[in-house]
């Protein structure tokens, strides 16, 4: 069919059709103008978020240089996801973003006639600058603000003073600092600054809250001590849950633990005595004999005269015999040296909660409670793993309590990303398949179709059959009135009745 004759037909069209057939046309070439325009438009993702008007300004610098299309919304910055990564990377090469302040870039640029006083003014806020980009490398610190005094040096030592330092922190949502990081960022703060003692850092949070002030000793050691117990009760509550959600269920059951701890050191020195147990220490004896005989007058002067020694007679025997022994036993005895340990536990107490279980009845989750022996074994295993003593006041408390359950949030930012970029592609193509079957399809055919001859408005042509019973539509057949289409249908009548029967016959057989 020749261009020529669609022309004639469509010129041919009553008025109404050809205002349908531009709508249509119209509304095909903006359905595939949107469709083209949506495949093509650019998918932004976060370059940087939460940045300093600094930064921020640096790095839309860096992008119009580079010539990348990027949009701004609230305080991030998007760019092609595409084009993400590799951006990172480039400004990270070029030293953007910088972090917020100023650091010892500020020494790369020569400067002429700079005052002494204009040149440690720099060095201080360059140094500043990196110490608080350095503290921002923590995960649970957003910004960081340091501030440094450094008196000026003198000769006279009486009069010298030192340097002082305040760190302001605004940590991230829901995240806190141990005392072991500030201890940490106290001790980094007071290295890099030369003469700074750390009891001359002072840190504190956006809020005001001080958490670290110069010589406060006891209070570090305290937050040690309360750095260390939770270390405990955690420890505690990890093992014991991980134990229970092997039985009841992962996420049926919440453990508190509490532990009761002594941090004094006790030196004591123990002597016990074994009376059972004797031992001999020392053996002394004394042995003494003497004996023999003598002889001699009686005594008195005739016995002593010359003469009268004759007249002597002789005594009885002499002898004398002396023992003595003395024994010393030891009983025997132990001493020991007892030191016992800082940080020793007194007592522990743990609470468990403990879900029931669910019975689906009719689309429905019934509860249903544990039973006392199910708790009861719970309980026991719970005082076995946590050493239960008794008569050191130690408690475990084990309750059955129905859980509220809530939704699993899933993140489904990747997923959707996948879904996005699939129906980008499939989705241009599926609108023009449909456009083309419900849409050029049938227009194309209308303008195929061989139409009646258009003699009169209603006359019938000679083939149309029944172009159909009714498959003329009342655009085709301009009828003013009921009367004038029956005068007009019995004109044909007789003009040719033979057509007529025909036509007839083809409208009954259908």
């Amino acid at each position: 069919m020749a261009w020529t004759d669609v022309l004639n037909q469509i010129k041919a069209w009553p008025f109404k059709k050809k205002v349908s057939l531009i709508a249509v046309i119209a509304i095909t070439l903006a359905l595939v103008a949107g469709i083209m325009l949506w495949s093509q438009r650019i998918d932004y993702q976060v370059l940087y978020s939460n940045l300093t008007q600094e930064d921020a300004g640096q790095v839309i610098t860096k992008l119009k240089e580079m010539k990348v299309p990027y949009r701004v919304d609230g305080n991030a910055i998007y760019v092609p996801s595409s084009q993400v990564y590799e951006l990172r990377l480039e400004l990270a090469s070029q030293g953007v973003p910088q972090g917020g302040g100023v650091g010892f870039e500020i020494f790369d640029k020569n400067q002429l006639g700079v005052t002494e006083f204009v040149q440690r003014l720099n060095y201080v806020r360059a140094l500043q600058g990196e110490i608080a980009r350095t503290i921002r490398q923590l995960a649970e610190v957003d910004q960081a603000r340091v501030h440094i005094a450094i008196p000026e040096r003198t000769i006279f030592t009486e009069r010298e003073e030192k340097p002082t330092a305040s760190i302001v922190l605004k940590l991230k949502a829901g995240r806190v600092l141990s005392q072991g990081q500030i201890g940490g960022i106290v001790h980094l703060v007071s290295s890099s600054v030369e003469g700074l003692s750390t009891d001359q850092v002072t840190v504190i949070d956006n809020m005001g809250n001080m958490l670290s002030k110069p010589s406060d000793g006891d209070v570090v050691a305290d937050a040690k001590q309360r750095d260390y117990q939770k270390s405990v009760d955690k420890d505690y509550e990890t093992k014991l849950a991980s134990m229970l959600e092997g039985i009841v269920g992962k996420g049926k059951a919440i453990v508190r633990a509490a532990t009761k701890i002594d941090y004094s050191q006790v030196e004591k020195t123990e002597e016990s005595f074994d009376p059972d147990t004797i031992a001999m220490r020392s053996v002394q004896r004394n042995n003494e004999k003497t004996g023999g005989a003598s002889t001699g007058g009686i005594p008195g002067a005739l016995s002593n005269q010359p003469g009268q020694q004759a007249a002597a007679v002789s005594s009885s025997p002499n002898s004398s015999q002396k023992q003595s022994e003395n024994i010393n036993y030891e009983v025997s005895r132990s001493v020991s040296k007892i030191i016992q340990p800082r940080g020793e536990i007194k007592s522990i107490s743990v609470a468990v909660l403990v879900d029931g279980t669910y019975k689906k009845d009719k689309d429905k989750q019934v509860y249903q409670a544990r039973s006392e022996a199910e708790l009861k074994k719970y309980d026991e295993l719970i005082k076995a793993a946590i050493g239960f003593n008794k008569e050191r006041g130690d408690q475990v408390i084990v309750e059955n309590v129905p859980f509220e359950t809530m939704p699993e949030e899933v993140e489904k930012t990747d997923y959707l990303r996948v879904v996005l970029s699939v129906l980008k592609y499939m989705v241009p193509i599926v609108l023009i398949m449909l456009i083309i079957l419900f849409v050029l399809k049938p227009v194309i055919e209308t303008l195929k179709a061989t139409p009646a001859a258009r003699g009169l408005p209603g006359e019938f042509a000679p083939n149309a059959g029944v172009a159909g019973a009714g498959g003329m539509e009342e655009e085709d057949i301009e009828v003013t009135s009921a009367a004038a289409m029956k005068a007009r249908v019995t004109d044909v009548l007789k003009k040719d009745p033979r057509k007529a029967a025909t036509i007839l016959k083809e409208w009954l057989s259908e």
